[in-house]
């Protein structure tokens, strides 16, 4: 697969960047990747003086599996690496209808990992298979060596408009409503999978509590890895249309142990928050057991965009459940509480507080 360009078009025409730039929550079809960019540099003054930019295009065989963005990232960085000069620093923004794959990330990261006067933002108006651990793992690694990856939004659709396309005068034309829930739908994906962990569920969830390991009757169901203790937690691992989620197998073990003249304080922390049949599991258990009360601290917030699992948590609300989402407190807690950390302090990761306040203002906008 070859680019077709070897040296960068000054401008797109609009047909072009409403076909290709669309935030489509799935876009299907959409072989081609363009990349407008900007670059920057502050030599000979305090603020950034702009440099270069322009729109680099690939278009990927039809007979291949696609590739979005396959060696287009590779053919910017070829391009822009003569001109680099090592007294200088570059600020480059790129704005891309695809999220860059694995190859190209690992590129990327490479290429920043050896050019430390080089930082680098990238807007992408689509994720390309963004529930793919490779592509995850790749969008991670970039991350690490300092590129900041974003979501398009307004702002930055509307500036690609006036610098990239021939608007012939016209000004940018977006439908709000749709632009803004595929917006919501991708920037949260994103910023899960730039954190360590990920963001696909595959599934599989752990729940911690204070009590013995639950086998969960399912002949999927692994052993806990030995870095956990089994006394500690559930891990719940099932195959499609096998109901075994570990909030499932709590509730099953756990009534076992009721007793109707005792008061329960029972406190969760969930790696996502629960599904929507869970939710109604947990709901439905605490109606009729008044005398257990329910916290769930979630580290993330599993679809929380689907009419379906909004319902299911607000319902876990109404009947008592308090739902939070994990914050440095409650990651200090169960590094201390539930793991094997050979006596090691808990090292948060960058960007835990933000994405805590993220997390924490969607979770209280569907609790409403």
């Amino acid at each position: 697969v070859t680019p077709q360009l070897l040296s960068p078009l000054e401008r797109i025409d609009q047909r072009t960047f409403n076909i290709h730039f669309q935030n489509l929550q799935w876009a299907y079809g959409r072989k081609s990747t363009w990349l407008c960019f900007e670059v920057e540099t502050n030599k000979d003054s305090n603020s950034p003086v702009p440099l270069c930019s322009g729109v680099f295009q690939n278009q990927v065989s039809s007979t291949l599996q696609p590739h979005p963005g396959q060696e287009l990232k590779d053919c910017f960085l070829t391009w822009f690496q003569d001109m680099l000069s090592s007294d200088q620093d570059y600020q480059v923004t790129w704005y891309t209808s695809w999220s860059p794959c694995p190859e190209c990330a690992g590129l990327v990261a490479d290429f920043l990992a050896t050019h430390t006067n080089v930082s680098l933002t990238i807007f992408a108006a689509r994720l390309y298979y963004g529930q793919d651990p490779d592509y995850q793992q790749g969008l991670r690694r970039m991350d690490q060596k300092g590129a900041r990856v974003r979501i398009m939004y307004y702002e930055e659709f509307e500036h690609c408009w006036a610098k990239f396309v021939y608007n012939h005068g016209k000004p940018w034309v977006a439908n709000n409503n749709k632009l803004k829930k595929n917006y919501q739908f991708l920037a949260s994906p994103r910023q899960a999978a730039c954190l360590p962990g990920g963001n696909s569920r595959n599934q599989m969830s752990w729940c911690s509590w204070p009590g013995p390991f639950c086998h969960c009757p399912s002949p999927a169901l692994p052993a806990p890895p030995p870095t956990v203790p089994p006394s500690l937690l559930l891990l719940s691992q099932a195959p499609p249309k096998t109901p075994c989620h570990a909030e499932n197998c709590f509730l099953t073990w756990f009534n076992d142990l009721l007793s109707s003249d005792q008061d329960y304080q029972v406190t969760w922390y969930a790696s996502w928050s629960p599904c929507a049949d869970c939710a109604e599991l947990v709901a439905d258990f605490l109606a009729t057991q008044r005398n257990v009360s329910l916290t769930i601290f979630a580290a993330r917030l599993y679809y929380h965009r689907e009419p379906e699992i909004q319902r299911g948590l607000r319902r876990m609300h109404q009947k008592g459940a308090q739902l939070h989402i994990m914050s440095l407190p409650e990651f200090q807690h169960c590094w201390e509480n539930f793991v094997h950390n050979q006596g090691k302090q808990f090292q948060p990761w960058d960007g835990l507080n933000e994405n805590h306040q993220l997390l924490d203002t969607q979770l209280q906008e569907i609790l409403r």
